[in-house]
């Protein structure tokens, strides 16, 4: 029997809660979703907690939920994603790290956590990093998506139970970056990885001051990326394949140009599919994405496509811009869907909510859409947060949507 393509459309961010400047509504109130809403006219709808009710999910532990993996019980450390999303191969006893591009003044204060988001020039930063020898390891520096990298320590005698430079979000001006410590005083192994980081981020400041990508960025008035911000260290374990509710192994695809998002998918054996115009922001080229599904899903059978500008638009508190990105997806979706022959089942979903308000993730549960072949309609008549909770699928945890998508 032939099997029916699957497409998961993942919105990273995509729930809210009413904003003021939008009238009191959400953004995908407010939106004009035309297509999104007869999706949910004919199919079936409901609300889901990525993770639990009153946890906000990170974007790691939102995707492995949609993907099928309760979160609750398997994860992986947020260094280990970012280090595959870069492309590394993490051996066993390799520390990897997720990081931050960031500016210090001249009294080694940081002035901005994300060198003003800088999206310019990183690979020839990271390239006068990468393979720095510190001591008797070697430390290896990826370029991620815009101000993000990952940092590798490869050696003996590593262990991950420490903490890295980065202050944090809400982190007070004026401070300068943490000294990497271990979490347990005893522990010989992570107190030397806290050691080998620190003197590893202090010659990377002594290069970076220098590099000629800073000296420009500081000519044209830009923040220079002069420092690299450590947090979420972790080890490679092994971590089960994604596979079919029926136990057997399944063939499939992640579009996304956000490397953390690549990073899930290799974990758990999706193949990645990026291109140049996957900026994982407002300017990502959508009708490239969704022309890229269709070319993919025949050859794989399931296809995970991931947009990530609602997200970005959020935490810049920016609702209209969120509402107008969420119309342009409407349209690719349904120019996708005109153009597309054959049956076809689509999931439509958010890893979390991020409320505009205060640009930060909530516990919230998100919209879920099914669509398709082998779906009837319920009574819902449109897609926000407030139709959909009516709907036949209900509340439920969302590691079980994958159950749902299959059924």
């Amino acid at each position: 029997m032939q099997r029916i393509p699957r497409l998961q459309l993942i919105i990273d961010g995509m729930g809210d809660r009413p904003i003021k400047e939008l009238g009191g509504k959400t953004p995908l109130q407010a939106a004009n979703l035309p297509v999104l809403d007869r999706l949910a006219l004919e199919g079936q709808c409901g609300i889901a907690n990525p993770v639990k009710p009153g946890i906000a999910a990170t974007t790691v532990l939102g995707t492995l939920a949609i993907l099928g993996y309760d979160p609750l019980k398997y994860s992986i450390a947020r260094g280990v994603i970012e280090a595959y999303g870069c492309g590394f191969k993490i051996r066993p006893g390799d520390v990897a790290f997720r990081g931050n591009w960031a500016t210090l003044d001249d009294q080694g204060k940081i002035v901005d956590r994300r060198a003003g988001r800088i999206r310019e020039g990183t690979k020839e930063l990271v390239s006068c990093l990468s393979g720095l020898k510190i001591e008797d390891v070697t430390v290896d520096v990826g370029v991620g998506t815009e101000h993000r990298v990952a940092v590798v320590i490869r050696g003996a005698g590593l262990k991950d139970c420490l903490s890295g430079s980065d202050p944090g979000d809400h982190f007070s001006s004026g401070i300068k970056p943490r000294i990497p410590m271990s979490l347990n005083n005893s522990d010989e192994k992570s107190s030397r990885t806290a050691k080998l980081l620190n003197l590893f981020e202090l010659e990377a400041r002594k290069i970076l001051a220098q590099h000629p990508v800073n000296l420009e960025r500081e000519k044209n008035g830009l923040l220079a990326a002069n420092t690299i911000l450590t947090r979420e260290p972790g080890q490679v374990h092994v971590f089960p394949k994604i596979k079919r509710p029926s136990g057997f192994g399944l063939s499939g695809v992640c579009i996304s140009g956000d490397d953390t998002i690549s990073g899930i998918a290799r974990v758990t054996g999706l193949d990645v599919c990026k291109t140049p115009g996957m900026t994982a922001n407002l300017d990502t080229d959508l009708k490239h994405k969704f022309m890229l599904a269709g070319k993919m899903l025949p050859k794989y059978g399931v296809a995970v496509l991931h947009i990530k500008g609602c997200d970005i638009a959020a935490h810049n508190k920016e609702a209209v811009q969120k509402k107008n990105f969420l119309e342009k997806i409407d349209a690719e979706l349904g120019r996708f869907l005109n153009n597309w022959n054959g049956k076809l089942r689509i999931a439509v979903t958010a890893d979390h909510a991020t409320w505009s308000e205060e640009g930060v993730h909530v516990d919230d549960p998100v919209p879920v859409l099914l669509h398709g072949h082998g779906i009837s309609a319920d009574s819902v008549k449109g897609f926000d947060e407030f139709q959909t909770p009516k709907g036949k699928l209900g509340l439920f945890r969302m590691y079980k949507l994958w159950d749902k998508f299959f059924a």
